[in-house]
């Protein structure tokens, strides 16, 4: 079980940082290339906009992590149960 937990904490922290990186280098690029006339964004718009996307992403880990949780403690009061039934 401490697996599973392990497992799914550390892709959700690596969509995290990708999406902190992404965003970094968007940001990055915006700065330099960024021209005033031709939009009213600021630059660090270029940060903010891919980050709702990541932010589903870790969704989608957490609730595949949940959905597993959920399988694998079903699973274990099953076999606990026929076990009991057998020594009983």
């Amino acid at each position: 079980m401490k697996k599973l937990h392990l497992g799914f904490g550390i892709a959700a922290v690596c969509v995290f940082a990708a999406g902190l990186i992404h965003g970094a280098i968007a940001w990055i690029v915006a700065e330099m290339t960024w021209d005033p006339y031709l939009t009213s964004f600021p630059a660090w718009a270029a940060f903010v906009l891919p980050l709702p996307f990541y932010a589903l992403g870790v969704a989608a880990v957490l609730l595949a992590w949940l959905a597993a949780w959920g399988i694998t403690k079903g699973v274990k009061k099953n076999r606990c149960k026929k076990q009991d039934g057998v020594l009983s």
